[in-house]
């Protein structure tokens, strides 16, 4: 979990790390790279020579291109001894880099499509909803009903990607198995802002904040259900503190519903008789701590073996994903899904499975580069499996 309360400013904070070392061992980029300059701790260093001693402020390229080579995970910040918010920090260099136009041309071009179609895709927002022509019957209900008190926010990624669209098909089958009634935000759902603030625009997330809370308001609904882990932590983390507010309704994950859904004998698995492993999305499991509900979907299935991998849980190694690294450096994300997905492998399951969209794009991609034999699938999806198989 972030200490976030406890940072003070770029300046302060980096004169704190005392260079133990101990986020080296954690940080997926400087596993990869091998470079000290790729470590945290190099990256800190530097601050603190440009910003809190003799340093003239001036970034150079090379550092703005260790800056970018970051997933913002969280796992240095855990690890750090001197409990510095790194991911705090990185934001700050970020915001440093966009102030002085050192920013990758990406950063700049997806700003850019987020102010002016509000999600991350090349498509208008007004087709928010067409995933859910993948349903047998597309409901009335999924845009925006009034008096309905849950709200599903659906997430840019399951919106526009067809891959991870499967997911909220899934999860609208699951709701109404449940007979839970529910809507979703339709074209009025706008990004959760989670890209503005990794690309060093945590200012202009507002606006994205205050839309989509009053959306939700207006709505008169009690919960509001996410299946993006970056769109959960925003929300539960960001939101409240960029408002000022409290946001006025229950927040949970897809998977913290599910679970409730399964203890309430509204949702009743059958026997699967599969080997699963689970990967923990960043932002869901060390950066939010939801770590149980998804594994008690999984170890609620009749028949399913479950077995964690060799890091897992608050230690949970990224999926390369985050932090808009994809943008800056797409062979160093996907070289980090490719060792995460080997993980895996080691545990000879025949499905991986995770509760965040990006997550499930990445490691499927990884599975086919590397020829593994593993399915990729989403919890919603995984459960789904076990209902109607």
């Amino acid at each position: 979990m972030s200490s976030g309360s406890f940072y003070k400013n770029l300046t302060e904070e980096s004169l704190i790390c005392g260079r133990c070392g101990n986020c080296r061992s954690d940080c997926p980029v400087y596993q990869e790279i091998g470079w000290e300059s790729a470590a945290p701790r190099a990256k800190i260093s530097l601050a603190r020579e440009l910003f809190a001693r003799n340093g003239d402020g001036k970034i150079s390229a090379e550092y703005a291109r260790r800056i970018t080579q970051c997933t913002m995970c969280g796992a240095c910040t855990r690890a750090c001894a001197a409990r510095i918010d790194l991911q705090a920090l990185w934001k700050d260099l970020r915001t440093k880099l966009v102030a002085e136009g050192k920013a990758p041309a990406a950063y700049t071009a997806m700003v850019d499509n987020l102010k002016s179609k509000k999600n991350i895709s090349n498509f208008a927002n007004a087709t928010r909803l067409d995933w859910a022509e993948d349903l047998e019957e597309m409901p009335d209900y999924l845009d925006q009903e009034q008096g309905v008190e849950i709200v599903y926010f659906v997430g840019c990624v399951s919106s526009f990607f067809p891959r991870a669209a499967q997911i909220p098909v899934a999860m609208v089958q699951l709701l109404e198995k449940a007979e839970v009634s529910f809507t979703t935000l339709g074209p009025e759902e706008w990004c959760c802002g989670f890209p503005l603030l990794a690309a060093g625009h945590a200012a202009e997330i507002a606006e994205f904040a205050r839309h989509n809370v009053d959306k939700v308001r207006k709505l008169g609904a009690k919960t509001l259900v996410t299946g993006c882990a970056s769109c959960y932590h925003v929300w539960s983390h960001v939101y409240p503190e960029i408002l000022g507010e409290n946001l006025g309704f229950r927040l949970v994950h897809a998977t913290e519903m599910l679970s409730e859904l399964i203890l309430e004998g509204k949702l009743v698995p059958n026997e699967l008789n599969e080997t699963v492993t689970y990967h923990d999305p960043c932002d869901l499991g060390r950066n939010s701590g939801v770590l149980a509900a998804p594994r008690n979907i999984i170890n609620s299935i009749p028949g399913i073996n479950f077995v964690e991998m060799a890091t897992c849980g608050e230690e949970s190694t990224c999926c390369g994903g985050g932090g808009n690294l994809q943008g800056a450096d797409q062979g160093l994300a996907d070289a980090i899904a490719q060792k995460r997905i080997k993980e895996a492998a080691a545990t000879k399951a025949s499905i991986v499975v995770s509760a965040c969209q990006q997550c499930e794009q990445m490691l499927e991609k990884a599975a086919r580069t590397e020829k593994l034999p593993l399915k990729v699938r989403d919890v919603s999806e995984l459960l789904l499996m076990a209902i109607d198989g």
